[in-house]
């Protein structure tokens, strides 16, 4: 502690004598105070650490995500152009068919199971058999092998 004082005194006879210390055990808190941000700093430091690996993991996975998006993206974009060319033609075709009547394909009869995969698409007929509705779906008679021009 005597290294430690702060001294301040006027020599008497070749003695120092202290004017002024610090109070005791103040120079040992500051110094425990000290060690104890080192220690939470390190341990930030140590979080910071495992956060930035996290980061770069998600950051990897985020980059796989994206690259499978773009390839559903480019199928998707190939899917709308065909379903686009199929309405074209069938549009033309439930127009023309003789099997189209009132907007409802008569030729193609589906299952239930058929029906409710389609909803909103079927409509059912007089005899409890589902068909297609034509006009709200086209695409269907633009795949259809089975036209005959009325």
């Amino acid at each position: 502690m005597a290294a430690e004082a702060l001294i301040l005194g006027v020599e008497r006879g070749g003695n120092a004598h202290a004017l002024i210390e610090p109070e005791p055990g103040a120079v040992e808190r500051p110094r425990r105070e000290l060690e104890e941000i080192r220690g939470r700093v390190e341990h930030v430091e140590e979080s910071l650490a495992e956060l930035g690996a996290a980061v770069k993991s998600i950051q990897s996975q985020v980059e796989g995500y994206a690259a499978a998006l773009s390839l559903y993206e480019q199928r998707v974009s190939r899917l709308e152009a065909f379903h686009k060319a199929a309405s074209m033609i069938g549009g033309w075709k439930a127009q023309t068919c003789l099997h189209s009547s009132n907007g409802v394909c008569t030729l193609w009869r589906l299952s239930r199971e058929a029906a409710e995969q389609l909803h909103g698409l079927v409509a059912e007929d007089g005899a409890g058999v589902y068909r297609v509705r034509v006009a709200k779906a086209p695409w269907f008679c633009g795949l259809c092998p089975l036209y005959q021009r009325a």
